[in-house]
């Protein structure tokens, strides 16, 4: 199984709060309070945005960290054979 990260987690918990607070700021607006829902409404709309919008970039710089060959990165002895292998077929 594979394990998932903690900021994962957080995203996946953090969107299941909005979606709650966003259906509950239209029962206040069906109950009257519509400023109080509509400003709730943008401000939880906003931070959902903004969470996912740094995990995403999280997650690129974290697989391309991982998936490159950077000059200051350690190669062991077994991936430069694989790469002078794969260059002479």
């Amino acid at each position: 199984m594979k394990k998932i990260e903690f900021s994962k987690l957080m995203v996946i918990f953090l969107m299941i709060q909005s979606t709650i607070w966003i259906y509950l700021s239209y029962y206040l607006a069906f109950l009257g309070m519509k400023e109080i829902a509509e400003t709730l409404s943008k401000t939880i709309v906003i931070e959902i945005i903004g969470v996912i919008a740094v995990y995403s970039c999280k997650s690129l710089f974290e697989n391309l960290s991982k998936n490159n060959n950077w000059p200051d990165k350690k190669v062991s002895n077994i991936e430069i054979n694989k790469e002078q292998i794969n260059r002479d077929c």
